[in-house]
């Protein structure tokens, strides 16, 4: 197996699970928009929270739960 086959296989790979992982993630956020019945105003909230960077959103969890952490010591 040449180093060009070996790239092509890992590049292949990285494509198809971006895919998959994209598509879970909406039929997650879809399942649980009918599942918890939101109204209007929590699913505004929600699609902002989704709109975010995915590093903004772990440097705020970060920050809560380094908050939660020294409310609970």
């Amino acid at each position: 197996m040449s180093w060009l086959e070996i790239f092509g296989w890992f590049f292949a790979f990285t494509i198809a699970t971006s895919l998959f992982y994209r598509k879970g993630v909406k039929a997650g956020i879809r399942h649980a928009i009918k599942t918890l019945d939101l109204d209007a105003i929590q699913t505004e909230i929600l699609n902002n929270e989704l709109k975010k960077d995915s590093h903004e959103l772990a440097m705020t969890a970060g920050k809560e739960y380094s908050k939660n952490e020294t409310l609970l010591n």
